[in-house]
């Protein structure tokens, strides 16, 4: 009989930040990046941060390395955060890392235009000092892991449902009630009809069971 693989502490748990911080800043100003680098030493986490001033350079830096988290400044030369971000987010190994939108005012549209887009959290250049961006840091890890734990805790639930209904479907009991449902519901549906089918042979059977224990992301996403 089917029986599901235990999962221990099926609600959001809540992440401390690594013990070092490997952290990108994405802004093509000089002057932005040295406040912003000179702000993380004060933050009393371990920041080990790379620099980039274009989205080009940002490509490269996260197809090299993984990061825990991303800061990308809204205004570039080239491009603009939002774009920025989808990188981030196509990118397989940064795509959960935690991902922070900076903006040069506190405008409402581009905030909720980034937090729709997939950041964590924002911060505005003039707002920004040690306690602020300590805050910002810390918040963008913690909900891009629990993010990352639901998503995994719903793939493993959704692995459970496929499994528990491989396994029912291979009771000669199961499949006869399966049977019989679809027959009556063949004959309300086209009761003018002649009856299409008494019993599914088992090759039948067999195909549906197989295409179960496939990967169906249409049924089971």
């Amino acid at each position: 009989m089917f029986q599901a693989m235990p999962v221990e502490n099926m609600g959001l748990v809540d992440v401390p930040p690594p013990t070092i911080v490997r952290a990108l800043l994405l802004d093509d100003s000089n002057f932005d990046r040295a406040r912003i680098r000179r702000l993380s030493q004060q933050t009393g986490l371990c920041i080990e941060l790379d620099e980039v001033g274009s989205i080009v350079e940002m490509e490269q830096a996260v197809q090299q390395e993984r990061y825990d988290l991303i800061m990308i400044d809204y205004r570039l030369p080239v491009g603009d955060g939002m774009q920025a971000l989808d990188h981030v987010l196509q990118n397989p190994l940064n795509k959960d890392a935690g991902k922070i939108m900076i903006t040069g005012d506190n405008a409402q549209e581009t905030v909720i235009k980034a937090m729709r887009g997939g950041c964590h959290d924002f911060l505005t250049k003039e707002t920004i000092d040690a306690e602020v961006l300590t805050q910002s840091m810390v918040n963008a890890m913690t909900l891009a892991r629990q993010r990352q734990y639901a998503s995994a805790q719903a793939a493993h639930q959704r692995e459970i449902i496929k499994q528990g209904l491989v396994a029912a479907l291979t009771d000669s009991e199961v499949q006869g009630n399966v049977v019989s449902m679809i027959a009556k519901q063949l004959q309300s549906t086209m009761p003018d009809r002649p009856r299409i089918f008494n019993v599914i042979d088992q090759g039948e059977m067999d195909a549906l069971l197989q295409g179960l224990d496939e990967d169906d992301e249409f049924i089971f996403h």
